[in-house]
């Protein structure tokens, strides 16, 4: 090919670069809880009396991919509906499963499943379903919402569920203007009560900044105030850390040192194992209640495990 002085070139055409766009896939934190039994299993209502234990488990490993460690199957009445719970290989098999509830139609019934509170769990409102999470004895400095959001979302595949947003709550000078020291407590809100739920488990208490950070569901109480009274359940506005709580709107865990909040109560708690689901339907399973004083309101226990 000539120049443009009529000068032949002998040099190699130059070919385009070929671009290629690669996609990295993002690795996630596991944490070491994930492993354990209690970040595996789900509760399943709504299983017909005829159902075999066996039919069971193949149905759940056909849906989820996985494999099924466990199953329990409590056929207690039988004018009712028998529940259960199924543990799986892995704690994303129960995400799995959680995500294709429409797929869920067993030997003719459409079965009600829920990640599996663990019976140890006694914290108030741990049953309950909210999309709202309390965080507490956060670092007063040094600690931003930005941070807290990016800890959690190296934990979670978007595809199971997302953190909405983070809310410290922050001091105030005599003006009432708010200052960039935090209180040491706040908000967690994500986009599913499924998600709630596995983070309650899985965050329940964990390293950040130095601390341990606790992390539970935000359940308000009836009247707005602390802990609720009643029968089967012990009195509940006193804080386990600390004297009576002033009236927070947030019923839960005894956070005595974080002001307004401190009505949570430490033994306000309306089920001892899976109790806040409503599983009337099964039994005399559908009323587990923690020991009441002086022998009044004693509800059944399963244990499990």
């Amino acid at each position: 090919m000539a120049d443009e002085n009529g000068v032949e070139s002998t040099a190699a055409p130059v070919e385009e670069e070929e671009t290629t766009t690669s996609t990295t896939e993002v690795e996630y934190v596991l944490d070491s809880i994930l492993d354990t039994e209690e970040m595996k299993k789900i509760f399943v209502g709504g299983i017909s009396q005829e159902s075999k234990d066996e039919e069971v488990k193949e149905f759940f490993e056909k849906i989820s991919g996985g494999t099924v460690t466990d199953q329990v199957i409590i056929r207690k009445d039988k004018d009712k509906k028998c529940f259960g719970f199924v543990t799986f290989s892995s704690s994303e098999e129960v995400d799995q499963i959680l995500n294709k509830r429409k797929e869920l139609l067993f030997n003719g019934k459409n079965l009600e499943v829920n990640r599996a509170v663990p019976k140890n769990n006694t914290s108030p409102g741990a049953h309950e379903k909210t999309k709202k999470l309390f965080i507490a004895n956060l670092p007063k400095t040094e600690c931003t919402e930005e941070d807290l959001k990016k800890y959690f979302e190296a934990r979670h595949k978007p595809e199971y569920g997302s953190i909405e947003s983070v809310q410290l709550i922050k001091k105030k000078d005599d003006k009432g203007n708010k200052l960039e020291e935090n209180k040491g407590f706040g908000f967690v809100m994500v986009s599913s009560e499924d998600m709630a739920d596995k983070m309650a488990i899985q965050h329940a208490t964990f390293e950040f900044g130095g601390r341990k950070i606790e992390l539970k569901k935000s359940v308000p109480t009836a009247d707005g105030g602390g802990g609720k009274r009643g029968r089967g359940g012990a009195r509940g506005g006193y804080g386990a850390r600390g004297g009576r709580g002033g009236a927070g709107q947030y019923g839960g865990t005894a956070y005595g040192g974080y002001g307004g909040y401190g009505g949570y109560g430490a033994q306000d708690w309306s089920a001892d194992y899976y109790g806040a689901y409503d599983y009337s339907g099964y039994g005399s399973y559908g009323s587990y209640g923690p020991p009441a004083p002086r022998g009044r309101g004693r509800g059944q226990r399963y244990q499990p495990y």
